[in-house]
């Protein structure tokens, strides 16, 4: 069969690049079309991925609507020329519009529960929608919930082995111990309204882990403090996942950068009024520790970092990483499968997550 992805963020690339593989070694035709988001085009680079390019629209409703009109133009073309079977996107607006159009059967993945408008509206035009058990909203009444979450889809043992070593370009000694914070600008969709740590508080828990004998990198979005920018971490953007599966604490704002701490066994403290139902699942499985943002859950945040800095039991939170994945499944494999296996699967999963959810 021919299948087509559609991602924008450099997370979707993560979230399929697994399965695109899983079905390419199948025998099946893969097809991509992406905007430019951040390192987007960077990471389908580096994994030699083909794609055709869609217009990223700025944040003004007309640009919006003109990336709606162009985009659905430029996938309905993909989906006649390339004869695509079927689309598998993150409930992308132009491929659901041009899905419909062309009635050709779409699956998405839904894992933010504050998209808000975007996921409720053209969730409606697409023929399967999943997500994981933990998801807090049902957007429809044939959701398909599935043990896992969307950092498993390339974090899973079965895709991704831990390092045995620090990243060279961290240039740090073998055994020393370094905490990975994150801070974002707050200017995405989800984040409307909303605020993070503040500079004194940024300044403050850098200052308190290095007491406690500490590295600290800093991955920033914005500016940092004057006093702050020589922590800020130079890594090629394909070592992040390695650089934080080796470090001992992450401390931050960017909630998928702290789901991928949680999964791989990184204690992960993060803070945003907003919790996904995700982050609630790890924090069950003591992976992570949620905050808002207000002046006491900041300084108890900082408090909870510098008690995990001077742990001393290495082996803590691998065992709960281990507990937690022995309740998942591998979410690349369930696609490729599910995708295979379309539409017989998605009756088959459905009979899966009833039952699920009368455990729940």
């Amino acid at each position: 069969m021919t299948v087509l992805f559609i991602t924008g963020h450099p997370a979707q690339i993560h979230n399929f690049r697994i399965v695109k593989q899983l079905l390419e070694k199948k025998g099946h035709d893969v097809h991509w079309v992406s905007s430019k988001k951040d390192i987007s085009f960077q990471l389908l680079k580096l994994y030699n991925i083909k794609y055709t390019e869609i217009r990223k629209p700025d944040k003004n409703l007309f640009s919006k609507a003109k990336a709606l009109f162009v985009n659905t133009r430029i996938i309905m073309r993909v989906l006649r020329t390339k004869k695509v079977d079927l689309i598998v996107s993150r409930v992308s607006p132009f491929g659901a519009l041009a899905g419909f159009l062309y009635r050709k059967p779409h699956i998405a993945l839904a894992d933010t529960e504050s998209s808000g408008i975007y996921d409720t509206i053209f969730s409606k035009f697409i023929q399967v929608l999943i997500t994981s058990l933990s998801y807090a909203r049902t957007l429809r009444k044939d959701q398909v919930r599935i043990d896992s979450n969307i950092e498993l889809f390339y974090l899973h043992p079965e895709h991704y082995v831990l390092p045995k070593e620090n990243t060279p370009s961290l240039k740090i000694q073998k055994d020393e111990p370094y905490a990975l914070l994150r801070f974002v600008n707050w200017e995405a969709y989800h984040d409307k309204g909303l605020s993070g740590f503040t500079n004194e508080n940024k300044i403050k828990v850098v200052n308190e882990l290095r007491k406690n004998h500490m590295k600290v990198f800093i991955s920033s979005e914005g500016a940092l403090p004057e006093e702050l920018e020589p922590f800020r971490i130079s890594i090629s953007f394909d070592e992040m996942h390695d650089v934080i599966a080796k470090s001992k604490l992450f401390f931050g704002e960017g909630a998928s950068m702290a789901a991928e701490a949680a999964v791989l066994g990184v204690p992960a403290i993060f803070l945003n009024d907003n919790w996904s139902g995700n982050a609630i699942d790890l924090v069950k499985y003591e992976l992570m520790y949620c905050f808002k943002s207000t002046s006491q859950d900041q300084n108890e945040a900082i408090s909870k970092a510098i008690a995990i800095a001077t742990m001393t039991d290495k082996t803590y939170y691998q065992n709960k990483r281990k507990i937690y994945l022995d309740s998942k499944i591998d979410a690349s494999t369930f696609l490729c499968w599910f995708i295979e296996n379309y539409p017989e699967s998605k009756i088959k999963a459905l009979i899966k997550t009833s039952n699920l959810v009368d455990l729940k």
